[in-house]
């Protein structure tokens, strides 16, 4: 039954956000939406700052919870997959310096709080919109395959990464959340082993038997989600869920490869991509609601960015120049 009543959540959010990807290219003013989306992703970055210099006291009217600096976690998150198409779409509009500022304080504020997962993203993103920029075609069509390697391959390397003593015990001595989600994919490893065709069933991980067992005090084999994408398909869905999902990603960094729109913002995207996925590959289940919607809302941002970055024409049908094309006010 919860299975089915997860499946029904799923449905709904999956057709908002294609209809949010949709609506990106129905969008009349794509640049005056722009503005507004960097207005409000300056406010977020700004308001996470103040709310880690006061701990907790901007957010407090809102919540019941007590201040813990992993509660700005999912925002430092969101913070990473959006920076590069955030700032490069600002370079695009004539605006270098703002864009340096904006990904200087953004940067910033991802090192200073408390989210491993969202410097991991950051630091993926940079070199992969790097070398996007410098060879599109042939890095998108490499990150392809690697991810669907990475992702079929998944309950025979991530699952038996803990079984390295060196990798384990530097784990534990980084973070001790690291050496727990070590232990935590090997788990997820074994219990895939034993349905491996068809999986435990949709979210079925928060009741995997063996689960809720300790392995050391305050740390269980499966804490509700094996903090794996790739992990957590094969788990509940089997083959037929990683190999969706793996030709799901595969299809996105094709279209990256493809897709006509600024070879600077492009690049930018794909480093988006990049650090959406570490941090699916690295931390939060991937049905959680919060994920999948700042996912598909990332995806609608991008995507309406990517129209306002387009270089400007003129009434004659030329393309202006860069610097005759500013469209950021004044």
């Amino acid at each position: 039954m919860r299975s089915l009543v997860v499946a029904a959540r799923l449905a709904g959010l999956f057709a908002v956000g294609l209809a949010l990807a949709e609506a990106a290219d129905c969008m009349r003013t794509p640049r005056r939406l722009t503005l507004f989306l960097l207005g409000g992703f300056a406010l977020g970055v700004a308001m996470a700052a103040i709310d880690l210099v006061t701990h907790g006291a901007l957010g407090a009217p809102f919540t019941e919870r007590a201040y813990q600096p992993a509660g700005l976690n999912r925002a430092s998150v969101s913070f990473a997959i959006l920076m590069l198409p955030a700032s490069v779409v600002l370079i695009c509009g004539g605006q270098t310096i703002v864009a340096l500022i904006m990904a200087t304080m953004t940067a910033t504020t991802i090192c200073v709080l408390a989210g491993t997962a969202a410097k991991a993203a950051l630091i993926a993103g940079l070199p992969i919109g790097l070398l996007l920029y410098l060879e599109r075609a042939r890095v998108a069509h490499a990150a392809a395959v690697v991810s669907v390697v990475v992702i079929i391959t998944a309950p025979l390397t991530l699952a038996r990464l803990e079984r390295i003593p060196a990798l384990a015990e530097s784990g534990d001595a980084v973070k001790l959340s690291a050496g727990h989600r070590l232990l935590i994919w090997s788990f997820a490893g074994d219990r895939i082993a034993e349905h491996p065709l068809v999986g435990w069933g949709l979210d079925s991980s928060r009741a995997i038997p063996g689960g809720k067992d300790f392995i050391r005090p305050g740390q269980t084999w499966m804490p509700l989600h094996p903090h794996d994408a790739p992990l957590q398909l094969w788990l509940e869905l089997g083959v037929p869920g990683a190999v969706v999902f793996a030709l799901l990603v595969a299809l996105a960094w094709l279209a990256l490869a493809n897709v006509d729109w600024p070879r600077l913002f492009a690049s930018a995207a794909g480093g988006s991509l990049m650090a959406a996925l570490v941090a699916s590959f690295a931390s939060y289940g991937i049905w959680e609601e919060w994920w999948l919607g700042t996912l598909w809302f990332s995806l609608f941002v991008i995507l309406v960015m990517a129209r306002a970055a387009r270089p400007a024409v003129t009434p004659t049908g030329n393309v202006a120049q860069l610097s005759e094309r500013k469209w950021w006010p004044g």
